[in-house]
C-alpha cells in the first residue's frame, strides 16, 4: 500500500521537477542503513495497525530516522473496526524525529481467505480512498514546494489527527501477540469505519 501511494505521488509530482523523480521503497528493519533524508525528500511512511496501535518494533525503527524537515505523508493500514490511536502515534513519532508531517491517512484493508488454494489471506486495499488521498496530498506538496504558487496563500495549519498522549500499552506487546489480538478483534461483529485522511 505504501509503495502504491509512493508511485502515485511521484507521478503527480513529475511536472514539478526539472529532473526525473527518484523513487525508492525501503522496508525498515533493525540494523539497516537508511538513505539520507533532506528537505528535498518526500517521505511516505507506512505502518500496520495492531489493536489500534502501531507495533513497538515500528516505534523503535522510527527512532533511528533523522528527518531533517523532509515533507512526510504518514499512512497506517488497518483491517479492524477502527485504527484507534495508531495514526496519531505515527504522526507524533515522525514529528519527534524531525519529519515534517503534511498529511496523514488511515486506509482500510479487507482480508479475504483463499482456502481453496491453502494460500492464507489476500489483502484488498481501499484503492479509491488511496487515490483520493494521493490527489489531495500531491496538490498540497506541490503548493508547499512552490510548484503551484497561486495555491499557497498562508502557512499550512497543523494536522488535526485524533489521538492522545499517553498512549496505552498494547503497542508494547510482541508483534505475534498483537497480531493474534487483532485477529480476535476482527471477528467481533461491529460496524467498521472507512478510510480517512487528514491534510
Amino acid at each position: 500500500m505504501t509503495r502504491m501511494l509512493t508511485q502515485e505521488i511521484a507521478k503527480r509530482l513529475e511536472e514539478c521537477s526539472p529532473h526525473s523523480i527518484a523513487v525508492e521503497s525501503i522496508y525498515l528493519s533493525a540494523g539497516r542503513d537508511l538513505p539520507e533524508i533532506n528537505e528535498e525528500t518526500v517521505v511516505i511512511l507506512g505502518m500496520p495497525v495492531y489493536v489500534g496501535k502501531i507495533p513497538l518494533p515500528g516505534i523503535k525503527l522510527l527512532r533511528e530516522i533523522e528527518g531533517r524537515g523532509a515533507m512526510t505523508l504518514a499512512l497506517v493500514a488497518y483491517s479492524g473496526h477502527d485504527y484507534g490511536n495508531a495514526l496519531y502515534e505515527l504522526t507524533h513519532f515522525a514529528d519527534e524525529r524531525g519529519l515534517s508531517v503534511v498529511g496523514a491517512g488511515a486506509i482500510a484493508i479487507t482480508y479475504v481467505s483463499l482456502r481453496e488454494r491453502n494460500f492464507g489471506k489476500y489483502a484488498i486495499i481501499d484503492i479509491a480512498s488511496l487515490n483520493e488521498y494521493a490527489d489531495a496530498a500531491a496538490a498540497k506538496i506541490r503548493r508547499l514546494g512552490g510548484c503551484d504558487v497561486d495555491g499557497l496563500k498562508i502557512k499550512p495549519a497543523p494536522l488535526e489527527v485524533r489521538g492522545k498522549l499517553p498512549m496505552h500499552r498494547i503497542s508494547r506487546v510482541s508483534p505475534r501477540a498483537a497480531a493474534i489480538a487483532q485477529m480476535a478483534l476482527d471477528r467481533v461483529p461491529i460496524g467498521r469505519k472507512e478510510s480517512e485522511w487528514f491534510l
